[in-house]
Parts: C-alpha cells; sequence; structure tokens
C-alpha cells in the first residue's frame, strides 16, 4: 500500500498561509467554501500558490450547483469536495459534475485556467470527494460505493456526531460504529476513504487501518493552538 496523502482544511483565505503550508510539506489543501471565507477571487489565488508548491488544491464547494462546480474546475481544483449529501441519487448528480458530456454535465471551455486559457492540454482528472456526513448517506452507502466516478470518501465524523445526537463527541460508540462501517465498506469496494486525525495517536492508527488520506485539522484551530501555546510557554516561563 502506498503511504497516505496528508492535507489541511483551510478556512482563511490567504496565499501567503497556503505557500507557507505547502511548503510543510502536505500534499493537498481543502479550500473551504463552504465554512470559510472564500469566494472565487481568493479561491484562484491560494489555487495558484498551491499549485506553484506542488500541493493539490481541493475545494469544498458550498453544495451540488452545478455552475459552481464547474467554475471551481475551471479555476483549476484537482479535487472537489462535496458536502451534505443524503441520497444515492445526491451522489451520482455530484459525481456527473466532474465531466464533460458523453459522461457527465460539466460544461465544456477551452480558454479557461484549467485548461491553459486555450493553449494548453487536458488538465488531470480531478478527483471526485464526496462527504459522508448523513445518516440517510450511511444507510446507501453501499449503492453510493458503486458508482465509478467517486475517487475519494470523505468521513464527515463532525456531522455524523450531531445526526447521531453526540454533537462534537468523537470517541463517543455511536460514532465509533459508524466510522468503522463506512472505513470498512469503503476498503471493501476499492474505495479510498479519508478522515480528520487531529492528534499524533489518531494518525497512527488510521495509517495502520490502511487510511488513503488523512486530514490534520484545520488551519485556524492549528494556528490558535500554536499560539496560544507559545504565549502561555512564555508567561510561564516569567520570574
Amino acid at each position: 500500500m502506498a503511504s497516505p496523502l496528508h492535507g489541511i482544511w483551510r478556512i482563511i483565505p490567504s496565499p501567503g498561509c497556503t505557500e507557507i503550508l505547502a511548503q510543510s510539506g502536505f500534499d493537498f489543501q481543502i479550500l473551504d467554501a463552504e465554512h470559510g471565507g472564500y469566494d472565487f477571487q481568493t479561491l484562484l489565488t491560494d489555487t495558484i500558490a498551491c499549485e506553484a508548491n506542488r500541493c493539490a488544491p481541493w475545494i469544498r464547494v458550498s453544495g451540488t450547483d452545478k455552475v459552481e462546480v464547474q467554475r471551481c474546475l475551471d479555476l483549476g481544483a484537482r479535487g472537489i469536495v462535496f458536502p451534505q449529501l443524503a441520497s444515492y441519487e445526491d451522489f451520482a448528480a455530484a459525481a456527473a459534475m466532474m465531466d464533460h458530456a458523453p459522461t457527465g454535465v460539466r460544461g465544456f471551455n477551452p480558454f479557461v485556467r484549467a485548461y491553459g486559457y486555450g493553449t494548453g492540454a487536458p488538465p488531470p482528472r480531478p478527483w471526485c470527494v464526496p462527504i459522508i456526513e448523513t445518516l440517510a448517506a450511511v444507510d446507501q452507502l453501499e449503492r453510493i460505493l458503486q458508482l465509478e466516478r467517486i475517487d475519494l470518501i470523505y468521513i464527515g465524523s463532525y456531522d455524523l456526531s450531531t445526526q447521531l445526537g453526540v454533537a462534537g463527541r468523537m470517541d463517543a460508540p455511536e460514532l465509533t460504529r459508524v466510522f468503522d462501517h463506512i472505513f470498512e465498506r469503503c476498503h471493501a469496494a476499492g474505495k479510498r476513504v479519508g478522515a480528520m486525525a487531529l492528534t499524533g495517536a489518531a494518525v497512527s492508527a488510521l495509517t495502520a487501518r490502511k487510511i488513503d488520506a488523512v486530514v490534520h485539522g484545520v488551519e485556524s484551530h492549528r494556528l490558535k493552538q500554536a499560539m496560544t501555546g507559545i504565549v502561555q510557554a512564555a508567561r510561564g516561563a516569567q520570574p
């Protein structure tokens, strides 16, 4: 098995921050247009910063709006992360947005950035990364995993925890059972699977289970953790 990909979630638009994180060794960054502060202009600048530092820009769109997905792909997204899908039909519609006809419904314009403004070669096939974060999707998982165009399933533990009535409790038995079910079914179907890990122990546990992509938290949380630790250590060292 190849080593897992390592990425980080992004909610603060900043090409400088994007560059720093890319140079830190992350394989991908998820630029969040659902909960984050991104718009199309800031998605463009951070996508360019990712690519300049050999880091794949993935974009979490706000939903299943065909035009939004199309514009993100035209900007050069190397992956689209789809939130809040419930039914098999939702997942199938999301997958269809990734490709041009005859296999998909994405509009084609060869003069956009992804195609080198009319002079470039076709871009690599972007990854389709739907999030399993609703119990309705869990119930239909077997059928969803039959969709060929899905490249990686991301387990949305936080939203699942709210639906299970254990909001934010990542160690709740109810959530652990659902997480294990998704993980096992994905690997049985030959689908890549990704999840978030906030500690070294959690990363090691996922790696041992043959995780395909690890998201090391959200940059806002990591920044606050680091700066709080620095300040508290400095104040504790004062005579």
